[in-house]
């Protein structure tokens, strides 16, 4: 594999009041959240699946394993506005279970940059011995951690979101073709999960700025239950995870912080 999947790719797209609202509904959001922190993410991923089947990418699009995201809100959004899309693939980097390496995007409004994503990505049991520089996937747990909430998912779940945010992949939408790829049912998007948490701590408003950092850990298997838990560093701050019922067994690990206008 090159240093990079592919030097870049760029769209153009447009926020559509009736696609937010779809999105915002299958996650937990509210209209007085206004444009959730991560629906672009579903504006980009277009280009993120681009680059990951093309004939250039040694690999699978579905034996790569999504490790973590990050999202950053640099100004307001609002229903209507046009935007720019910019992905870039970095380099493979080495990770204790193979090499990583990250899909970064970033969103302009009328050339000012508005939003930031980074997605990191795993390829299991593959080592490039050329590479030295390391990627920061850290998530320790810093703060004790009080429970929530406890949701119980459905299992037509994974097919819901698959339709609002266009990720089809076989292993969130039913038993027979995510048991085709080694899991036991279909399992929960992890960017659901990121984006129901962050549902359920966003203050009552819409955001002047913010950022979010989900590391993903277990499966999160639908049918299911799942149990939210929060700390708050500042008032403004939120450190969280997703676990099983017993509270025992992370699926989602970060924080979510915010500015008001």
């Amino acid at each position: 594999m090159a240093a990079h999947c592919r030097d870049c790719s760029g769209a153009s797209a447009r926020l559509n009041a009736e696609h937010i609202g779809r999105y915002a509904r299958v996650c937990g959001f509210i209209p007085e959240h206004g444009v959730p922190l991560t629906f672009p993410h579903v504006l980009a991923f277009p280009l993120h699946l681009l680059m990951l089947t093309d004939p250039s990418f040694p690999w699978s699009v579905l034996d790569v394993v999504h490790l973590s995201n990050s999202v950053r809100l640099r100004r307001p959004l609002a229903a209507g506005q046009h935007l720019r899309i910019e992905v870039e693939c970095g380099p493979l980097v080495p990770h204790q279970k193979g090499q990583a390496f990250t899909l970064h995007t970033r969103i302009y409004r009328r050339g000012e940059a508005v939003w930031d994503d980074d997605s990191v990505y795993l390829k299991r049991g593959v080592r490039n011995e050329a590479v030295v520089t390391s990627i920061e996937t850290s998530d320790n747990a810093t703060t004790t951690l009080t429970r929530d909430a406890r949701w119980q998912l459905p299992a037509q779940l994974g097919r819901d979101y698959a339709k609002a945010s266009g990720n089809f992949n076989p292993i969130h939408l039913h038993t027979l073709s995510a048991k085709a790829f080694g899991f036991q049912r279909a399992i929960a998007h992890g960017m659901w999960m990121l984006a129901h948490t962050l549902s359920a701590l966003h203050p009552s408003k819409p955001l002047a700025s913010g950022s979010a950092h989900g590391y993903f850990k277990l499966p999160l298997y639908l049918p299911g239950d799942a149990t939210l838990w929060s700390a708050a560093p500042s008032p403004t701050t939120r450190d969280f995870e997703v676990r099983d019922l017993s509270g025992d067994r992370p699926h989602l690990r970060g924080q979510f912080e915010w500015e008001l206008p």
